[in-house]
């Protein structure tokens, strides 16, 4: 059984590493290069930009610290489900209907994005379709009845159902949830292979990636610069994408985001009938907690089960024991089977939980605080940015002027303050499910 290392200049020992249809030898940055746009960080915000300005004829370098894909886009849950944590009322409300209209439609687009970008270029990731949103409890089944009609009111384009308790074996092989809604919009990949495809797509429009190149200092102004140890990027504009990972070379910004950890295991190999007796249809499935568990099939019959998100920065001793502990509370038919890989890594947390996109200095760009929900709003995000950055603002402007704001007590504070709310939502599922 393997268990993640946070840095070792390689990919954490997960089964996306294991099972990558390729790997990585971006030589190291050891000179000064100059480009259109200079991009910090290779995961899906950063090479979504690059491939976007590509296509579009901009001379662009990407700059890695460790390897392409190594942080949340090469280990998260693989979980193709676009939307907002904010709602598209809350948002009408507060930002306006036009912008809520325009939140809404770059959900959607940002998940053809990636669904257009691997038929167009070959992009071998194990794209599925179908997705679902599991109650636990009857509180949870009338948010959904709100949901679906939410999704009516505004346009949803999909096939959604909600599903009752006595057809939830048609979709999920447990006895832990009352209900859900599948919806056949949303669905999951093998996010490594999907990110090391992206890179491999950016090169070949000419794209520079380098590798093993840690950012030390960045200069913004009307020849923005980007400095690593052994050279620098001389750029037009600069493109910041390393999310909770850019450390103190933007402090500005790493007060506004909190790092939180999530985890992951990969069961041995189930067998085609096991695998499909447990998820028949094979979606992708999250619960509706605060907390919540999520989990799916990979190509080769695994369970991939995800969840156990913690903020205080204190690790479970083991993270096997304590992501197969909660799986067997979905799946205790699985007690026999064994667990191959285990994992965990980082999420940009924001305070308001949507994503930041704004300039950090003259020419200076940065997208930060997906929260959890990066997989499709970076790729939409790496569109906006490159759109920003050719002239074309409008959809910039409205993004970024959703206000942000910092962690009350600063980075000192925001971990005890964002577990005491943490607390509060947990004890709130557990009032929901007590009190249905």
């Amino acid at each position: 059984m393997r268990v993640f290392q946070e840095s070792n200049g390689q990919h954490v020992d997960s089964y996306y590493a294991a099972s990558a249809n390729e790997t990585t030898s971006y030589p190291q940055l050891n000179t000064d290069v100059e480009a259109d746009v200079c991009i910090v960080g290779a995961g899906f915000s950063g090479l979504s930009t690059a491939i976007e300005l590509a296509e579009n004829g901009f001379k662009v370098v990407v700059i890695e610290a460790v390897k392409v894909g190594w942080a949340a886009s090469g280990r998260n849950g693989g979980q193709i489900l676009g939307g907002w944590k904010t709602g598209y009322d809350e948002m009408e409300k507060s930002w306006g209907l036009d912008a809520a209209n325009m939140f809404a439609n770059l959900s959607e687009e940002g998940k053809q994005i990636i669904y257009q970008r691997a038929s167009k270029y070959g992009i071998d990731a194990d794209i599925k379709k179908g997705f679902f949103l599991a109650a636990m409890n009857p509180s949870h089944m009338r948010d959904l009845h709100h949901y679906a009609t939410d999704m009516d009111k505004w346009s949803y384009p999909h096939e959604t159902q909600i599903v009752n308790q006595q057809d939830m074996k048609q979709h999920i092989d447990s006895d832990a949830y009352v209900g859900g809604m599948y919806d056949m919009g949303k669905g999951h990949f093998h996010p490594l292979n999907f990110v090391l495809g992206e890179a491999r797509v950016a090169t070949s429009l000419g794209v520079k990636i380098f590798e093993s190149s840690p950012v030390v200092k960045i200069s913004g102004g009307d020849e923005p610069t980007v400095f690593t140890q052994l050279g620098k990027v001389k750029a037009k504009q600069v493109v910041l994408a390393g999310n909770c990972y850019l450390g103190n070379v933007a402090p500005a910004l790493e007060k506004k985001i909190m790092p939180a950890s999530t985890f992951v295991i990969a069961t041995e190999p189930l067998g085609e009938a096991r695998a499909k007796k447990l998820l028949p249809r094979n979606m992708a499935v999250c619960d509706m907690r605060h907390i919540l568990d999520y989990y799916r099939l990979s190509a080769d019959n695994r369970l991939l089960f995800g969840g156990k998100t913690i903020y205080s920065g204190a690790n479970p001793k083991s993270i096997k024991k304590a992501m197969q502990k909660d799986m067997l509370k979905v799946f205790p038919q699985l007690a026999d089977v064994k667990i191959d890989y285990a994992w965990g890594g980082h999420i940009d947390l924001a305070v308001n939980r949507m994503p930041h996109l704004g300039e950090y200095a003259d020419n200076v760009f940065y997208m930060q605080g997906f929260s959890g929900y990066g997989v499709v709003p970076t790729h939409i995000a790496g569109r906006v940015m490159a759109e920003k950055i050719m002239g074309k603002s409008e959809r910039y402007d409205v993004w970024s002027n959703v206000k942000h704001h910092s962690f009350p007590g600063g980075t000192l504070l925001r971990k005890p303050g964002f577990l005491l709310g943490s607390n509060f939502f947990r004890l709130r599922d557990m009032w929901a499910a007590f009190g249905s």
